[in-house]
C-alpha cells in the first residue's frame, strides 16, 4: 500500500486563507487596542468602588465621566477589576468580537439568503460589515457597551421567535437593566402578542435590580438605584439641551442645535447652525412631539393590526430594524458608537439592493427599474457617507459633529427603510 505523507495544502481554499488572514488582523487589532485607556476602565473603577460602598453614580472617572450602568453589571465586573488592566481589557474586547459575530449571524438568519447566488452573497456580507465598520471600531477602541447590548437584544428576540420565550425575555431584561436603550422592544413584543415574554421581561428586570442586595445589602442597593435614576432621568435639564459634548448625536441634540442659539456648548464652532431661538419649555415640547412621531411611525413598519403574531422572518427584521434605528435618536446623551444599532437596517437595505437589482429577485421587470435602482443605490451611498464621515475624512470631524451629519444620515436611512418594505412574493422565501 502506498501512503502519501505531507501537509494537506489542497484543503486550504482561497476562502479559508482569507478567513485566516482576517482573523490574524483582528487578533492584532484587539491586542493593540487593549493597551490603551478606554471606557471599560470606568466600568472597572465603578466595580472597585462598589466594594468600598461608594456612591458610584456620583463619582467621576477619567476626571469628569460618570458610570451610568446598573448595579448588577458593576457587581459582575468585580472579578475583572482584580485582574491586570491589560488582561481585563483584552478579555472584554475578545468578548465583544464574539458578541458582534452573534449580531451578524442572527441578522443574516432573518434574511432569505438562498435568493442570492454565492458571489452576490459573499459581497453582500462583506459590504454589510463595511457599512457599520466605523461603529464597530469605535466600540472596540473605547471599550464600550453597545455591541453587548445589541447582541443581547437580538439574541433575546431570536430566542422568543424560536418559542424560547423565558430565555429570550431574560436576555432582553438584562440588556434593558444595564442600559435603557432596548426598552422599545417591550411594547413591540406586546404588539406582536408575545404576552408571556413581555411580562417575563418586567419580572426579570425587577429581580435583576434587587439581586445585588444579596451581596451589598438592601439599603446600599436601594440608595444606588435612586442615585442612578437621578443621573439618567431623561427630564434632567442637561439631557434636555444635551449639548455638553460636541460628539453627542440624537434627536434631542439635533433639535437643540437647530432651535436654540446659545446651547451652552463650549466646543461649538463659530458657525451658525440654528434656525430659531426658542425657550427651553418650547424645545422640550418639540422634542417630545418629535419622539412621539417617531414612535407612532413604527405603525408604518408593523403593517398589521395589534396583537398579531410574528408573520415571517423578513418582516420581523424589517420591524425590528426600525425600532433599533430610532432607539439612539429618541434617547438623549448618545455618542456616535450607539449608532451601531442601525446595523439591522443597513443590512436589510443592502440585501434589498442585491436581491432586487443584482440577483433577479423580482422575476417581472419593474417599471422605471433603472431609475429606481439608481435612486436606491445613490441614496444608500449618501447615507453611508453621512454616517461614516469620521472614518472616511477625519480631519473635518469638528464640522461633522457641529452640524450633526451622523444624525441626518440616520434620518436618511429611516426614509429609505420606510420606502422599501418587504415584497410580498418573497417574504416567505427559505433561509439559507
Amino acid at each position: 500500500m502506498n501512503y502519501k505523507i505531507g501537509f494537506p495544502i489542497q484543503r486550504f481554499t482561497k476562502e479559508k486563507v482569507v478567513q485566516l488572514i482576517g482573523s490574524l488582523i483582528l487578533l492584532i487589532f484587539i491586542l493593540i487596542e487593549a493597551r490603551g485607556a478606554s471606557d471599560f476602565d470606568i466600568f472597572l473603577s465603578a466595580a472597585h468602588d462598589l466594594m468600598l460602598h461608594k456612591n458610584i453614580y456620583a463619582e467621576q472617572y477619567h476626571q469628569w465621566y460618570h458610570y451610568y450602568y446598573d448595579v448588577l453589571f458593576a457587581l459582575v465586573l468585580v472579578p475583572f477589576a482584580s485582574l491586570p488592566p491589560y488582561l481585563a481589557n483584552l478579555l472584554w474586547l475578545s468578548l465583544n468580537i464574539v458578541f458582534f459575530y452573534r449580531i451578524f449571524t442572527i441578522t443574516m438568519n432573518y434574511l432569505p439568503l438562498s435568493l442570492l447566488n454565492n458571489k452576490a452573497r459573499k459581497l453582500f456580507m462583506v459590504l454589510s460589515i463595511i457599512f457599520v465598520f466605523r461603529f464597530v471600531k469605535d466600540n472596540i477602541h473605547l471599550g464600550q457597551m453597545t455591541i453587548f447590548i445589541l447582541s443581547l437584544s437580538l439574541e433575546g428576540l431570536h430566542l422568543i421567535h424560536r418559542n424560547k420565550k423565558i430565555s429570550g425575555a431574560l436576555l432582553i431584561a438584562i440588556a434593558i437593566t444595564i442600559k435603557l436603550l432596548p426598552i422599545l422592544l417591550i411594547p413591540y413584543l406586546f404588539y406582536r402578542k408575545e404576552w408571556k415574554a413581555g411580562i417575563a421581561i418586567f419580572l426579570f428586570m425587577a429581580i435583576l435590580m434587587v439581586l445585588p442586595a444579596i451581596v451589598i445589602g438592601w439599603d446600599y442597593n436601594s440608595f444606588l438605584l435612586s442615585e442612578r435614576w437621578h443621573l439618567i432621568n431623561p427630564m434632567n435639564k442637561e439631557h434636555l439641551m444635551d449639548t455638553s459634548e460636541r460628539s453627542f448625536h440624537s434627536l434631542t441634540t439635533l433639535l437643540a442645535t437647530l432651535l436654540v442659539r446659545n446651547t451652552g456648548d463650549f466646543h461649538e464652532l463659530h458657525i451658525r447652525r440654528n434656525i430659531a431661538d426658542v425657550s427651553l419649555q418650547t424645545l422640550n415640547l418639540f422634542i417630545n412631539i418629535a419622539r412621539g412621531m417617531l414612535i407612532l411611525f413604527s405603525l408604518w413598519f408593523l403593517r398589521s393590526m395589534p396583537f398579531k403574531t410574528f408573520r415571517n422572518k423578513l418582516q420581523t427584521l424589517y420591524e425590528v430594524s426600525y425600532l433599533l434605528l430610532i432607539t439612539p435618536l429618541i434617547f438623549p446623551h448618545q455618542q456616535h458608537y450607539a449608532f451601531l444599532f442601525i446595523f439591522p437596517a443597513t443590512t436589510y437595505l443592502l440585501f434589498r439592493v442585491f436581491a432586487r437589482y443584482f440577483n433577479g429577485m423580482n422575476k417581472a421587470p419593474e417599471q422605471n427599474s433603472a431609475a429606481k435602482k439608481s435612486f436606491f443605490i445613490v441614496f444608500l451611498f449618501i447615507t453611508y457617507l453621512a454616517t461614516n464621515s469620521h472614518l472616511l475624512l477625519g480631519e473635518f470631524d469638528n464640522y461633522y459633529d457641529h452640524f450633526k451629519t451622523l444624525t441626518y444620515g440616520v434620518f436618511l436611512l429611516l426614509i429609505l427603510l420606510a420606502m422599501n418594505p418587504p415584497d410580498s412574493h418573497h417574504q416567505d422565501a427559505p433561509n439559507s
